[in-house]
């Protein structure tokens, strides 16, 4: 054992209370003036010594949790709930929202070939997926779609653009055995 440790030793059986106790009510001012110079943002500290005690009132006695729990039911009791300022009526204001129907300029309509609309018509949601995919969509599917695509060449996304919000399947890691060393 180290020198350091056997100076800690001595203090460790001290009673903080009892030293407390026997201070004057001059030292215990000064105390909390040092106390006041701790750093109010450090969360390892107290919260009661974070804050330096502003009230000179002396305590009224020792906090009972139940009886303070029964006062503040009490109070919410006795206390009246405040009258609306416009009271609920139910009745419904104003006209409901009607989306405007947006016609597309004439110069912004597509037309395509009879075969082509015919073709994406009866394409299924993975040939629209991998489509997607080719034009560089990637924003309708998932990064794994997107690849799978654009490497394969070949329609293999069964899944299609549906699958967008559904999360991709991992296999469960196992935890780790407990460290078997002995410190000892």
């Amino acid at each position: 054992m180290s020198s350091y440790q056997k100076e800690l030793e001595k203090y460790r059986d001290i009673d903080e209370d009892e030293i407390l106790r026997t201070l004057s009510p001059e030292e215990l001012e000064q105390l909390d003036c040092e106390l006041q110079e701790m750093d109010p943002e450090n969360m390892l500290l107290p919260a009661g010594l974070r804050q330096r005690d502003q009230t000179k009132k002396s305590p009224t006695g020792p906090l009972d949790r139940d009886a303070l729990l029964q006062y503040l039911e009490q109070q919410a009791l006795e206390v009246k709930e405040r009258d609306d300022l416009v009271p609920y009526t139910g009745e419904k204001k104003g006209k409901p929202f009607i989306q405007p129907k947006r016609e597309i300029p004439a110069q912004e309509q597509i037309t395509l070939e009879p075969e082509l609309e015919e073709a994406l018509s009866h394409a299924t949601d993975a040939e629209m997926c991998d489509i997607a995919a080719i034009l560089g969509m990637y924003t309708l599917m998932s990064n794994k779609q997107y690849y799978d695509a654009i490497c394969s060449g070949e329609i293999c996304n069964t899944e299609g653009i549906s699958s967008v919000v559904q999360p991709d399947k991992y296999k469960p890691v196992p935890d780790e055995p407990p460290n078997p060393t002995n410190i000892e």
